[in-house]
């Protein structure tokens, strides 16, 4: 893992600067796009999305994922002397795990609302977010595992800086801050970073190529990286912005990413397909 945080950062510092190609923005008022001042972050593995994964442990049965959630924007404000906009969102999501290989228990599903502050000036964007999440383990798994059910909940607030270096490289960083926690022994502070490389669209501009990733520190687990890398490749009329389906392969290591089980760790390769419905 030390070896991958000293090439992921070093990647990080040595990309060069060029002109950068955002998503142009529509105009102010009510249900804007929710997408438009900031771009999804495509491996952040809690991410509002739309997807199916099959997730191959190294140490553990296959297990089946569903991503369901989306934002929706609320209002949308221009910034003076047309310098960007700023925009109030909602949002919130599931993401079930399932066995796989046996039995097809429910082993746990977590819970997300989210109420996100975005801005964008230029190539920079923004997102400034108040966010609710609590985990709960599944009835068949409880039973079949005789793990205790603990309530596993966070009460937090986010902030995620993002520039976009050229048409085809994305970096970003973040922080976040547990307001109110429970068990509240837990720590309270986390730290995220990565960058999203795209490809120019091919295949009379219906496809293209993108390699994302995200690494996140929280204080909770010893400020162990949870690490993922996905590549894949997008298909749909316009996908450099509109909807589309995005079939790709991932790479995780690190504490896991579901609330119940974040003292666990897991090594595993994805293969699932996501859905951008914007």
């Amino acid at each position: 893992m030390k070896r991958i945080s000293f090439f992921y950062v070093l990647f990080t510092v040595l990309a060069a600067p060029v002109w950068a190609e955002v998503r142009p923005p529509r105009p102010t008022g009510l249900a804007p796009d929710p997408d438009a001042l900031f771009a999804p972050l495509r491996a952040d593995p809690r991410e509002l999305h739309f997807a199916l994964r099959v997730a191959f442990p190294l140490h553990d049965v296959t297990a089946a994922e569903v991503a369901i959630g989306h934002y929706y924007g609320i209002y949308r404000w221009a910034l003076p002397n047309t310098l960007g906009y700023v925009q109030v969102n909602i949002g919130g999501g599931i993401f079930p795990r399932f066995n796989f290989s046996s039995n097809k228990d429910l082993q746990v599903i977590d819970f997300y609302g989210n109420i996100p502050l975005d801005v964008r000036v230029g190539r920079w964007s923004g997102r400034f977010m108040l966010y609710h999440v609590s985990s709960h383990l599944g009835d068949d798994y409880i039973r079949t595992s005789g793990q205790i059910a603990n309530k596993n909940s966070w009460n937090s607030l986010r902030s995620l800086l993002s520039y976009n270096v050229g048409p085809t490289l994305r970096l970003y960083g973040g922080y976040t801050y547990h307001l109110l926690v429970h068990p509240p022994e837990q720590k309270k502070h986390a730290f995220q970073s990565g960058f999203e490389m795209t490809s120019n669209v091919f295949r009379n501009s219906h496809a293209q190529v993108y390699w994302a990733n995200d690494v996140q520190w929280w204080e909770r687990t010893r400020w162990k990286p949870m690490f993922n890398s996905q590549v894949g490749i997008k298909t749909g009329p316009d996908p450099k912005y509109g909807r589309g389906i995005s079939y790709f392969l991932e790479f995780t290591t690190g504490p896991e990413y579901y609330g119940q089980f974040f003292e666990r760790e897991e090594t595993r390769v994805g293969l699932g397909a996501k859905f951008d419905i914007n």
